[in-house]
């Protein structure tokens, strides 16, 4: 009898189907489900609970924020659990997932620190909002923190929902099992995919006299030769937990447009964190202070286009400005001057808006003054 052309063991799909299905229902019935085994990698993958971590060691886990058939999402976290008892310091990157030097600053100090030399605990999440990080491409267009599973920015729904959408669900599991267990609070920001920040520091002052206090405290101790004062927003991240009694600052540092992050950058965020545990009584030392710090005032005053065409930045962060200085030109593409852009203050660039072609009523530059 003449066999079949090709593979004598090939299988048909039928064939194939039918065997799958025998060889899952032998797993089952010996006790051992895919199912089953994928629980036990995550329940290992999630290590120990943040604030069971023990005195005298570390951890850095992958915690389990939601996990069912629609969606998983997880958050990285730290703990450095000190050898002696102090203050619990939760430092948070990625909040904004593109703003990329916090998110090496943070994965730096987890790293790096260790807990003999450390009184007290220090949480460190490098990235809160993980799914928007993996989604680097930038097509997708996922800054400002936004979430590829619901759209929604996770700095806009603080304290967040258990019972929301993931990107609450996220917040929820932050605010309410990491943020408000904690002391003080350091948020590692700046430079998302369009700026270029100046280094400084901001806290808030629409808290509790206490809060705002120490928050300013904090925001000084950073050693930055700038700090801010803002009224911040309702929802966002740094007012939900001053507001909760948590002093809470932001340290922005950062040149969004460059994804690989400079290490001035990064290592201003490191100092920041480090000056502040000094602070603490954390660790030992004294913090570096820049000599001629200053204040900036809360409010900005913006630069935008008002033609249509191809922008040319003059000046950059940090940049000391006079009132009337030229500080940009809109052209056409035959070089012709469509627009000059003066200062409108004597004062600094707190944040250029990293565009080329511009349309009118696009932000160019958010400048601001000096309060002294």
């Amino acid at each position: 009898m003449n066999e079949p052309s090709g593979d004598r063991h090939a299988l048909t799909r039928r064939e194939f189907a039918l065997g799958t299905t025998a060889a899952m229902g032998a797993l089952a019935a010996g006790g051992v489900s895919a199912v089953g085994q994928a629980a036990d990698r995550t329940a290992n993958e999630s290590g120990l609970a943040p604030f069971d971590v023990p005195s005298g060691t570390k951890q850095f886990a992958f915690h389990d924020i939601m996990n069912n058939d629609a969606v998983r999402i997880e958050m990285p976290v730290g703990v450095v659990n000190g050898s002696s008892d102090g203050p619990t310091l939760i430092v948070t990157g990625g909040l904004f997932a593109t703003e990329f030097s916090g998110v090496e600053a943070a994965s730096r100090m987890y790293r790096d620190f260790d807990p003999d030399d450390i009184a007290g605990r220090v949480i460190i999440i490098p990235v809160i909002t993980l799914d928007a990080f993996r989604f680097r491409t930038p097509m997708f267009g996922l800054n400002a923190g936004t979430s590829p599973m619901d759209g929604k920015s996770l700095n806009s729904v603080f304290p967040g929902d258990p019972e929301g959408s993931a990107t609450e669900v996220v917040a929820h599991y932050l605010f309410d099992e990491l943020v408000v267990e904690s002391d003080y609070h350091i948020d590692l920001r700046g430079g998302d995919l369009p700026e270029s920040h100046v280094i400084h520091s901001i806290h808030p002052m629409n808290a509790s006299e206490r809060v705002n206090r120490i928050s300013e405290e904090m925001s000084r101790v950073c050693g930055f030769e700038y700090f801010q004062a803002r009224d911040v927003a309702p929802r966002s991240l740094i007012y939900e937990a001053s507001q909760a009694g948590v002093p809470s600052i932001i340290t922005q540092c950062g040149l969004g447009y460059k994804t690989q992050p400079e290490e001035d950058f990064i290592n201003s965020h490191i100092l920041a964190v480090t000056n502040n545990m000094k602070h603490l009584d954390m660790t030992e030392g004294s913090p570096v202070i820049h000599p001629n710090q200053r204040e900036f005032t809360m409010g900005f005053d913006q630069v935008r286009a008002t033609r249509c065409g191809v922008f040319q930045g003059i000046v950059d962060q940090g940049d000391l400005l006079a009132r009337g200085q030229l500080i940009g030109r809109v052209t056409g593409l035959d070089g012709s001057v469509l627009e000059e852009l003066h200062s409108p203050i004597d004062g600094v660039v707190h944040e250029l808006l990293v565009r080329r072609v511009v349309f009118q009523g696009d932000l160019l530059y958010n400048l601001v003054q000096f309060k002294d």
